[in-house]
């Protein structure tokens, strides 16, 4: 069942169509957004990078912790844009461990903006790039 939900896109339907809910009900103000990812593990059989990067599924990924410890993992990320006063997500995308965060950035404010009046983004330094202050400002 949830595999066909998410291949139509339904889930994805659902979530947005729960997200204008409550941004209709103000629960989702949406002036200040909250940008990160999350790593997802992944419990399919491990390939080498290479061969992983071709198909689109779960790939090696490596980020630093708060603490600036390297952590790598086999999986995926979770990209969310998050809305700071009621910490309810507003945008998410899954994408291969490889992925990386700053080039996701631009993609998340823009649905951000288009649907509410976002004052403010906030994104750790893993989205440094100047694609992500432009849009940003945009």
């Amino acid at each position: 069942v949830f595999a066909g939900l998410t291949h139509k896109g339904l889930a994805q339907r659902l979530f947005e169509d729960l997200v204008a809910q409550c941004q209709e009900a103000g629960i989702i103000d949406g002036t200040h957004v909250a940008i990160d990812s999350a790593a997802i593990d992944a419990y399919e059989k491990k390939q080498p990078k290479r061969k992983s990067e071709l198909t689109g599924n779960a790939n090696w990924g490596a980020k630093f912790d708060t603490f600036g410890n390297k952590v790598k993992w086999f999986g995926y990320k979770l990209h969310l844009a998050v809305d700071a006063k009621s910490e309810l997500p507003m945008a998410l995308k899954v994408t291969p461990a490889h992925v990386n965060d700053g080039d996701e950035g631009p993609a998340l404010m823009a649905f951000i903006a288009a649907k509410s009046k976002t004052k403010f983004f906030m994104l750790d330094a893993g989205y440094d790039q100047m694609k992500n202050y432009e849009a940003a400002r945009s």
